[in-house]
């Protein structure tokens, strides 16, 4: 019978750590039959003990005394299991059902990291064409009703990237943008396609939370 992935990888990390292969091979049973409740997450200072950043989801067995030999499983892992014994379903199967309303989120943190996880891919794929289109030498319609003062149309210039990440932000995060910092945002928005622009247009924003990188 070949190996399971999570079962794979906690006998590797432990024979890495210099156990035994019985003691490996044990140890990476009972975690991977684990249920996901049998799990805790790591604080920041035990994230450091063990090498990972202090914001990394890893998880160890609940109640475990957490030194570098202690065997952990990653949020994706915790996920699995988590989805597989609730709902008997992936985590991406999981998430879609999450979205139409058919299960739902485990707490509002949940569902506000997959919000922001969601408007950062938006987020990228809107700044990807801004690089598409300054390679193009394209440029981006001004639709100002004083069009003396800014122009028919924008040049895309290598600053055009992190000035329209940095609007996008502040706007989501619910914050006033000037006049004219706001016309050329809503212009850029509207060339680009993007799936916020109707939203962004408004005033306050809808979401009103901060994205990082």
């Amino acid at each position: 019978m070949k190996a399971s992935s999570l079962f794979a990888k906690i006998r590797d990390a432990l024979l890495a750590l210099g156990r035994s292969e019985r003691t490996a091979t044990r140890k990476a049973r009972l975690l991977e039959s684990a249920s996901f409740a049998d799990f805790v997450r790591l604080t920041p200072k035990q994230n450091v003990k063990l090498g990972y950043s202090p914001k990394a989801r890893h998880y160890a067995p609940r109640g475990a005394r957490i030194t570098r030999a202690t065997p952990t499983i990653s949020a994706r892992q915790y996920e699995t299991k988590r989805a597989a014994e609730l709902f008997g379903l992936s985590p991406k199967q999981a998430t879609i059902a999450r979205r139409q309303g058919a299960i739902r989120y485990a707490s509002a943190d949940q569902r506000e990291r997959v919000a922001k996880a969601a408007l950062t891919r938006e987020e990228n794929r809107v700044i990807a064409e801004i690089k598409k289109l300054r390679a193009f030498g394209e440029t981006v319609p001004s639709n100002s009703p004083d069009q003396r003062r800014h122009g028919r149309f924008y040049s895309i210039t290598p600053d055009a990237e992190r000035r329209y990440r940095d609007i996008r932000r502040r706007k989501l995060a619910g914050e006033h943008i000037p006049d004219g910092e706001w016309q050329w945002f809503i212009d850029y928005a509207r060339r680009l396609k993007d799936p916020q622009h109707e939203l962004l247009r408004g005033s306050p924003a809808a979401f009103g939370f901060s994205l990082t990188v």
